[in-house]
């Protein structure tokens, strides 16, 4: 699109809480895909959140990573005593006990823009089908609603 037609549509989309569009400069796209380090801490180095992982933005599960990260790695600190917050142990301790965690949570949102995103014919219904399952079974729900929360181990 043009610039003008593009911010025409922002503002349809949006409205005029926002006030007007205008486009202070060239548009560029970032493809959304999964990254992340196979080995988030190094020495005297740990990374946590988006520097230690991007998942694509569905259910904000990123974020949600990223606050038990830091949760985590505060945790770690408090255990081991504060006196090295960056030493071997403590950070490799962090990692042992976010590895289960970190590993569910980059699958599980992988698997779900994989299946959600394709458009399959016979599969659509079987999709649909198993959304109301889940919003029709309050345990099941409940069960997922807590391990996008707290994690693997919620």
């Amino acid at each position: 699109l043009d610039d003008a037609e593009f911010c025409g549509r922002l503002h349809a989309a949006f409205g005029a809480a926002l006030g007007a569009f205008r486009v202070p400069g060239r548009r560029q796209v970032f493809p959304l895909v999964l990254k992340y380090a196979t080995r988030p801490v190094a020495a005297r180095t740990v990374l946590i959140g988006n520097a230690a992982q991007t998942l694509h933005p569905v259910a904000g599960q990123g974020f949600n990573l990223g606050l038990r990260d830091a949760w985590e790695l505060a945790h770690a600190i408090m255990e081991h005593g504060a006196s090295d917050p960056g030493s071997g142990a403590l950070l490799n301790a962090y990692f042992s006990q976010r590895r289960f965690d970190r590993t569910a949570t980059i699958l599980f949102t992988d698997s779900l823009i994989r299946l959600f995103s394709k458009d399959i014919p016979l599969f659509n219904p079987v999709r649909g089908v198993g959304l109301a399952a889940l919003g029709g079974i309050p345990p099941a729900k409940n069960f997922l609603v807590r391990r996008m929360l707290f994690g693997a181990r919620g």
